[in-house]
């Protein structure tokens, strides 16, 4: 009987799977980072105070930028659409807390037209938004 001797094989690195394992990865964050939406805002410059606090009851976001746009909770509108959702909100949630966010170079009157649609909509809990101001 012939026996063959042993030859011992030196130990080697498969690089198949590690290939397979490095692509698998790469498609896995690729698609991470598709699937991450990013949150955009209206870019409005707010007034600073010192006495600035932040809510966490039911709010509305009333915001009004230096081009003159008018936004209700990030979604473009008018006057009047803004008088029919508030006096919505108004029926039923009575006790919701609208947050002004007007830019520090928009018109008072602009303001206060505002400021009237919201009392005449039936909300009478107004917040006007503003930064908190650094040092004393």
């Amino acid at each position: 009987m012939l026996v063959k001797p042993f030859i011992a094989k030196r130990p080697r690195v498969e690089m198949v799977p590690l290939i397979d394992m490095f692509f698998l990865l790469l498609v896995f964050f690729i698609f991470g980072v598709f699937s991450m939406t990013l949150q955009q805002g209206l870019l409005v410059d707010l007034p600073s105070a010192k006495t600035a606090t932040s809510t966490k009851e039911q709010t509305v976001t009333i915001s009004l930028t230096q081009e003159g746009g008018l936004f209700l909770n990030q979604q473009p509108t008018t006057l009047e659409a803004l008088n029919a959702s508030l006096q919505q909100m108004a029926g039923t949630q009575p006790k919701t807390i609208v947050n002004l966010n007007a830019d520090q170079t928009v018109a008072h009157g602009r303001v206060m037209q505002v400021l009237d649609t919201v009392r005449q909509a039936g909300l009478q809990r107004v917040s006007f938004q503003a930064e908190p101001k650094d040092g004393p």
